[in-house]
């Protein structure tokens, strides 16, 4: 972690010996209301919670040729209900430069690190209008740990007043402490040339490449996708105060996923509800899919048996009749000395179809932005992108469509509000192998005839349910009242809700949430370095 943040602030280090640099420090503090703090579908739990925001910048923003800033804040966070589990201590960390040697040429770079919880990877509700932020919503990850580090580097060179070139590589890395997430890092490039046409309209055109890699998460081995694009871009001033921005083309995925492991030894665990991430559904010994899936604390009523061809009920999670093919379940009300005499024991488990998935398709990638600027202390504007995504490493690569709407206005003297509404669509883009085991009815030492459904020692890798599709909306307030020149003070409203179809990846994860904040934010005068 502290080697990732060093990295961020490397990305600006030789920028600091030049003539003139400042340091600043910076206080925050934040109430809050989170009427759902665990990201519950079913069980919400509300809470307040207490945050200080200490932080602190080198920069230099009046450089003839170079400038540069690198920021680090270290939130921490109080809960009065929950302090076991939420109080820590966050860290993000920032960094950009731009350098200009010439008329012609410049170079420029950023990057941003965060170790810390889905709650504060959401869109900035603040970001000016004209600049509309392209984040979108995430999947949630409960508030367990998340690490993601962001890095552009690009520089363009103008051929001639009315010709640019442009050139851009980029990172993208995210790992969570969650099991059923996957580590994804993607590398990616572009290069493109602009032409001004006219007074009102610049052409473009381009090609870009990246390669996506997720590594293994619980149950689903991980994936590679490799993707090539070219496309167009437009620019139209409409009005000296509306503005349209284009960028669309086709693009070719394709993707390859390991295969898992032909044999593994597995762990004997009784539960009273379904787990949500070893199996989803009954199967025969061929692999066949008996009834429909089982989502997480889930008790399925009833399958048909495929050797006798009987109706195999469960009653409280036990099936009433032998060798019916279930889940690893077991009633809540058996006696302790029999769970404990399944804990802790192992199978070996042979996979008997372990291979992984690939395929290709076309698709097309598009980047449109509409700006008004309806007076000089109003604006809003208008976003959609269809972009190849990551989904928090929830299952491969995604297909986004996402739409934001922003608008900020300062209706009074050191007075502003903005409000920002999200929208994102998540769909595989590919069909990827899950890993499923394959159980049926066991006794147990002491135990009656059939006392839990449990692993057969077999497993088989399967398409069924192993897509993403998710709808993720948000929509967000704030006012913000300059009290002093380097002191603000805010109050902000955020809603959030995550869909997901039935039974798809990432359902165990859909929530709905309301957040309230109130908060104060002070930059201290700054201090001159050289």
């Amino acid at each position: 972690m502290k080697r990732a943040i060093l990295t961020t602030l490397l990305v600006v280090c030789p920028a600091l010996p030049v003539l003139a640099a400042n340091l600043e420090f910076s206080a925050g503090g934040e109430a809050e209301y989170d009427d759902n703090v665990f990201r519950s579908q079913s069980k919400k739990e509300d809470d307040v919670l207490f945050r200080l925001r200490p932080g602190l910048r080198v920069y230099e923003d009046h450089g003839d040729d170079l400038n540069f800033s690198a920021g680090y804040q270290a939130p921490v966070e109080f809960s009065v209900h929950n302090s076991h589990e939420l109080d820590d201590v966050d860290h993000v960390g920032d960094g950009n430069f731009s350098y200009h040697p010439n008329q012609r040429f410049d170079v420029f770079g950023l990057e941003n690190y965060g170790y810390l919880r889905s709650t504060l990877r959401q869109p900035d509700v603040n970001t000016q209008a004209q600049a509309l932020n392209p984040g979108t919503l995430e999947f949630t990850d409960q508030r367990d740990r998340v690490k993601t580090n962001d890095a552009t580097l690009g520089m363009n060179y103008h051929f001639s007043p009315r010709t640019v070139g442009r050139v851009i590589a980029g990172s993208e890395f995210f790992d969570s402490s969650r099991q059923d997430r996957a580590r994804v890092w993607s590398v990616s490039g572009s290069a493109d040339a602009q032409y001004k046409l006219t007074l009102k309209h610049q052409l473009g055109a381009g090609a870009g490449y990246s390669y996506q890699d997720f590594g293994d998460r619980l149950d689903i081995p991980g994936s590679q996708t490799q993707t090539y694009r070219v496309f167009g871009s437009w620019r139209w001033a409409i009005s000296q105060t509306l503005t349209f921005d284009l960028t669309s083309g086709p693009a070719y995925l394709e993707t390859q996923q390991a295969h898992a492991d032909r044999q593994r030894i597995a762990t004997r665990f009784p539960f009273s509800v379904l787990p949500a991430a070893n199996v989803s559904g009954f199967f025969d010994k061929n692999g066949n899919q008996l009834s429909g899936p089982i989502g997480s604390g889930s008790l399925l009523l009833s399958s048909l048996d495929s050797t006798t061809g009987t109706n195999c009920g469960l009653v409280g999670g036990i099936p009433v009749a032998s060798l019916c093919n279930g889940n690893i379940i077991i009633d809540s009300n058996t006696d302790p000395a029999t769970v404990s005499a399944v804990k802790g024991d192992t199978l070996p488990i042979t996979n008997r179809n372990p291979s992984g998935q690939s395929d290709r398709n076309f698709n097309w990638f598009v980047d449109l932005t509409l700006s008004q600027r309806w007076s000089p202390t109003l604006a809003s504007a208008l976003r959609y992108t269809r972009q190849q995504g990551d989904a928090s490493g929830v299952g491969g690569t995604v297909i986004v469509d996402a739409v934001s709407l922003s608008n900020t206005w300062d209706f009074a003297d050191r007075w502003q509000f903005a409000l920002r509404g999200d929208f994102a669509r998540r769909e595989s883009a590919f069909d990827i192998n899950q890993t499923y085991d394959i159980v049926s009815g066991q006794t147990l030492p002491g135990g009656s005839a059939v006392d839990i459904a449990g692993r057969t020692g077999t497993a088989f890798n399967s398409t069924r349910n192993v897509q993403i599709d998710t709808n993720s909306y948000g929509v967000a307030g704030r006012i913000t009242h300059q009290l002093f020149k380097t002191t603000s003070i805010y109050v902000q409203a955020r809603y959030t809700k995550q869909d997901s179809r039935s039974n798809s990846l990432g359902a165990d994860s859909d929530f709905e949430n309301f957040l309230a904040t109130f908060g104060v934010h002070h930059i201290f005068e700054p201090i001159p370095l050289w």
